[in-house]
């Protein structure tokens, strides 16, 4: 086994354990991938890039600054002359929760809110023309009667030059966070909502006339905002001007507001282009994220010198037949192979493989009889029998092992890593780079494929990392982290079971059963809108039409990151129904809960549970 030295180690893990952007830095540019909605983005019009955390909202939005389009430039000797300047803002939820409190009205916290909204931004440009002038010495500055009007825009004394209305304008953030944390008598003089933007962009048109700036002002973190801030910053969006508009990054419902000051609603697409990043790289995530992989690994090949495998020969894919091999297929049926064998003028045993033979034997509740004649028809060309087949061969590869098995069910190749990450390109990265981590653990280098094993177990890792890591990312973290151990073993029961039970039965819509109860069903609302914003469950359209806000209307499934470690099936197929009161009691009493989903069979929840999920033994007992 050939082994990487450790700094070519370390290299490699720097490019791939780095999934987040905040943490590549300014490598995050050369590893940049532009994805298929980009150009969408670039339009000169507001736009709402909306998705869960890591699916790419934070890189793209960075990518789009000026200091990204510049890295982006690759050529330090080239003129820079943008299509747009990107102005990159993360909303920081400790400073603009500041703007709330019983001890002022909410009119009052909105003129204070829509001020700092304002010096924000006039930071963000006048940093900018900072920027712009240490690239390119010969760019015009702010004449001192345009630094004077923009200084009155913002209530502050005059400015003679714009560096000095730089510091003036950090000074007032400054001095407005501190009155905002203490509420003292020295209110600063506040200005308008939008007017001090307006003044300095167009101060900023009249420098170079031919080739005025258009600015995009991205703000990443959207729901971030608290309600009315987000009704603040709404209505800059819808009266976005000539000079400028604004791109936001928002989790999946995290908009909750989508009014303006003016009681105006903001309505797609005629106020601005909403980018659901999910459903845009539902079709080419795959080639995307083999796109993102690869960069890193060509980078990491290229610096390092060491040879490595196509990504698809790196992670091989695992056909049906030869994981039901391993998993021990052949033992389940050699008794029956060999009866049957004792039939061969009237079954052609070569014809069929284990895993067929299998299926059929469960299919029939191990009858011999009914066996024999399914694998008649089935080998004769029977529409019916290969129908049967085809619907649960996948469903039966979770039933082959027992639950003590190390594993029991395979997840491996790239598009099945894809299909796990669910359009999420950091899951993506973070499957493949801690399945290289295990490949490199073992001994073993680029050069040669990552076993089913070790991307199996990998794969169940970062389903563990995210089950655990949500408990801190909400304040409902723990009741998440409950919901997914209840589903998770529901839909683990219902795999290990599918005779007799729809196969693949890993998705559930919220139906209301008996009376009419506010309380349960804000409960729910809130627990669901959770879930979703933070990826522990994913949601598609229900049969009706569906509206952003209500539950019901939505079919729900764990997200996929988590199928490996519960063993269950990341494909979406067969939903069931659960009541809303079903759902809560899922979070506080998961046992009694998933008897009553399971229905007459109730008693499979006393089943040892796969090894990995005795790590929760004691929830699971406990909570019954």
């Amino acid at each position: 086994m050939t082994q990487e030295p450790s700094g070519k180690t370390e290299e490699l893990r720097g490019l791939f354990g780095s999934f987040r952007a905040e943490w590549l830095r300014e490598r995050l540019f050369g590893l940049f991938n532009e994805p298929e909605y980009f150009p969408s983005l670039r339009d000169r019009r507001p736009c709402v890039l909306m998705g869960g955390r890591g699916t790419g909202k934070t890189t793209v939005l960075r990518c789009m600054s000026y200091e990204g389009q510049a890295a982006l430039q690759r050529d330090d000797k080239a003129v820079w002359r943008p299509a747009y300047v990107g102005l990159y803002h993360k909303i920081n939820s400790n400073r603009v929760t500041a703007f709330q409190g019983p001890e002022l009205s909410e009119q009052e916290w909105r003129k204070l809110f829509a001020h700092y909204i304002n010096l924000v931004i006039g930071e963000m440009m006048l940093d900018y023309l900072e920027w712009r002038l240490a690239k390119t010495p010969s760019a015009k500055e702010l004449s001192a009667a345009a630094c004077a009007r923009i200084a009155k825009s913002f209530g502050l004394a005059s400015a003679p030059n714009r560096p000095e209305l730089a510091e003036l304008v950090v000074g007032a953030k400054q001095a407005l966070e501190l009155y905002v944390n203490n509420l003292d008598s020295g209110q600063p003089t506040l200005s308008m909502l939008q007017a001090p933007i307006d003044v300095l962009t167009g101060e900023l048109s009249k420098l170079e006339a031919d080739e005025a700036p258009f600015f995009y002002i991205l703000l990443d973190e959207y729901e971030n905002f608290l309600d009315y801030q987000q009704v603040v910053v709404n209505t800059l969006i819808k009266h976005s001007s000539a000079n400028y508009v604004f791109k936001i990054g928002v989790k999946e419902l995290g908009w909750r507001m989508r009014m303006t000051l003016g009681s105006e609603h903001l309505v797609a697409p005629a106020d601005y282009e909403l980018i659901q990043i999910e459903r845009r790289l539902d079709r080419n995530f795959n080639d995307f994220a083999r796109q993102v992989c690869e960069a890193r690994l060509k980078e990491w090949s290229d610096k390092t010198g060491s040879p490595l495998l196509s990504l698809d020969a790196l992670l091989p894919e695992l056909p049906y037949d030869q994981e039901a091999k391993m998993l021990g297929v052949a033992d389940r049926v050699q008794a029956l192979r060999r009866r049957l064998g004792q039939e061969v003028d009237r079954i052609h045993l070569k014809e069929i493989d284990d895993l067929q033979l299998y299926v059929f034997w469960s299919l029939e509740k191990q009858d011999y009889d009914r066996t024999a004649k399914a694998v008649r028809e089935f080998v004769a060309g029977s529409s019916h029998q290969r129908d049967r087949y085809s619907n649960y061969k996948y469903a039966m590869l979770f039933t082959i092992t027992s639950n003590g098995a190390k594993i029991s069910k395979y997840y491996c190749g790239n598009r099945v890593f894809s299909t796990i990450a669910r359009n999420n390109i950091r899951y993506y990265l973070h499957l493949v780079s801690t399945a290289i981590d295990f490949h490199q653990a073992s001994g073993r280098g680029l050069g040669t494929a990552v076993s089913f094993a070790d991307q199996t177990l990998a794969a169940r890792e970062v389903g563990l990392q995210y089950l655990t890591e949500l408990e801190g990312v909400t304040v409902q973290g723990v009741q998440l982290v409950k919901l997914i151990l209840g589903f998770g073993r529901l839909f683990q029961i219902l795999s290990r079971n599918p005779i007799g039970n729809a196969p693949e039965t890993m998705e559930f819509s919220i139906k209301k059963r008996g009376p009419d109860d506010d309380g349960v069903e804000a409960a729910v609302s809130q627990l669901i809108t959770n879930a979703v914003m933070n990826l522990a469950l994913v949601r598609s359209p229900g049969t009706k039409l569906a509206t952003p806000t209500d539950v019901k209307q939505w079919d729900y499934s764990l997200h996929p990151i988590f199928s490996p470690y519960f063993n269950f099936s990341h494909r979406r197929k067969r939903k069931l129904d659960v009541s809303e009161r079903e759902l809560l009691s899922m979070v506080d009493a998961p046992q009694e809960t998933i008897k009553l989903l399971l229905k007459g069979k109730a008693v499979l929840v006393d089943d040892e549970p796969p090894r990995q999920l005795q790590l929760f033994n004691e929830y699971y007992a406990g909570a019954s």
